[in-house]
């Protein structure tokens, strides 16, 4: 018995640029956007964390400066 593969049927692309606006614009109308006052406070986290990352990031480079400049530059001798 010979096995024939089928045809899988794809969406058509036929429908254009206004079919697809459409769709755009039913699907931002389904979006639960969030309120003045939700928005304001998920803004601060995100500067918060930002801030805070910065400094770690910032602080922990410092450090390993600091301690590859004490031990490559001056051979582990400290001034």
């Amino acid at each position: 018995m010979a096995v024939t593969a089928r045809k899988r049927d794809e969406p058509r692309s036929q429908a254009g640029i206004g079919q697809f606006l459409r769709d755009v614009y039913d699907e931002l109308r389904k979006v639960v956007w969030p309120t003045a006052g939700e928005l304001y406070r998920y803004t601060l986290v995100v500067i918060f964390t930002v801030v805070l990352l910065g400094i770690f990031i910032g602080g922990t480079d410092y450090l390993l400066g600091e301690a590859a400049k004490r031990t490559i530059y001056n051979n582990g001798v400290t001034p």
